[in-house]
């Protein structure tokens, strides 16, 4: 950002950066690296009162994107420096495999949240935010307008958060009940041990999200 006239900016960020990382040890015990997601549900259910505070926390971010935008978006040194460069045309888009952000800046409205219906977002009102230009200009709106967009989604996600158990009891039956290895002190504390897994069919699998940076794809193939 310093060398487009909008270091200012990226130190702000910063103070929110804190309070999201608050919200994430509150919820996991950790800042980065929770470990808090299992399959079908999640290690430990949301601490008491965890839910409004998300909610505070959303409705002060949409201020801060207001003043984001004040000293980037309307910045004559920052357009001088943005608009018009680096133009990459839809065709060229596609063809060169680019997705998230960067695709969508070119006029392509793809966004596999929208295109794969998957979880629960067409569940949420919310749009795919894009631009026709091409440009790093169109690329750094796409972001800043995805920012207000994924506070409109969490927003309306935790107000519609259901109650009930916080994971899947009928997954802990893959669990090798008294393996002795998950207690392994080499597997735990040493890391000599790779971790125990699930025995997969023989089948191939690819499942695909919409990333902050684009598609993120993991494709499983059982032996």
């Amino acid at each position: 950002m310093a060398d487009i006239g909008a270091q200012t900016p990226f130190f702000y960020i910063f103070r929110e950066r804190e309070l999201i990382y608050d919200l994430f040890e509150a919820a996991t015990g950790m800042r980065m690296m929770h470990n808090y997601f299992r399959i079908g549900g999640v290690a430990a259910d949301l601490p008491h009162g965890w839910v409004d505070k998300c909610l505070d926390f959303c409705d002060y971010f949409l201020t801060r994107v207001t003043e984001y935008q004040r000293l980037i978006t309307r910045n004559p040194i920052f357009l001088e420096r943005v608009e018009g460069v680096g133009i990459i045309g839809g065709e060229e888009a596609i063809n060169w495999g680019l997705s998230g952000p960067m695709l969508r800046a070119s006029g392509i409205q793809w966004d596999l949240r929208k295109v794969d219906h998957y979880e629960s977002y067409d569940e949420f009102d919310w749009g795919v935010q894009w631009q026709k230009e091409g440009d790093s200009l169109a690329r750094y709106l796409v972001r800043i307008s995805e920012m207000t967009e994924s506070i409109k989604i969490i927003q309306q996600a935790l107000e519609g958060i259901p109650g009930g158990p916080y994971e899947n009891l009928e997954i802990l039956r893959f669990d090798k009940v008294g393996d002795p290895e998950w207690n392994d002190f080499d597997y735990r504390f040493i890391s000599k041990k790779p971790s125990p897994t699930f025995e997969l069919s023989k089948q191939e699998l690819y499942m695909r999200v919409e990333a902050p940076k684009g598609e993120l794809g993991i494709f499983l193939i059982g032996d």
